[in-house]
């Protein structure tokens, strides 16, 4: 993960770099805090939009949460908002990271759906609770 400070974490980034590789239809990926900060990223987006969209992608988490909290309706899981051009994805990894991708208009949503399931989980013990502060605190320096 390449952060304005300089500190990487290039395991997490070859992750997404390879699901954006593997995943017909899928431009870009990025894991974000529930806070709002970047915290690993596929290749092709510099450190202004990566903060831009960490934020954006934390807060509409955010909202989601909210709105399945209102209703009684568990945990979201996913959450999917279709654009003229494309569509963004979002999906829980856990209580403090949230996965978020950027797909092509004419993607097969069920397979990136199901590719985003299987990352996710795949990521739930790299972006731990625990790790997610350890990562969230090199940022800061």
């Amino acid at each position: 993960m390449t952060t304005t400070t300089g500190h990487t974490d290039p395991d997490l980034d070859f992750v997404l770099g390879r699901f954006v590789d593997d995943t017909d239809g899928v431009r870009y990926a990025q894991t974000v805090s529930a806070d709002g900060m970047h915290l690993a990223s596929s290749p092709g987006v510099d450190a202004a939009r990566q903060d831009t969209f960490a934020a954006i992608a934390s807060g509409l988490a955010s909202l989601t949460d909210s709105s399945v909290d209102l209703f009684g309706l568990g945990t979201m899981h996913r959450q999917i908002i279709e654009a003229t051009d494309g569509w963004i994805l979002l999906s829980r990894i856990s209580v403090t990271a949230s996965l978020s991708v950027v797909a092509d208009r004419n993607s097969d949503l069920g397979m990136i759906g199901y590719e985003m399931s299987r990352l996710s989980k795949q990521l739930g013990d790299a972006l731990s609770p625990a790790v997610v502060d350890r990562l969230k605190g090199s940022l800061r320096l």
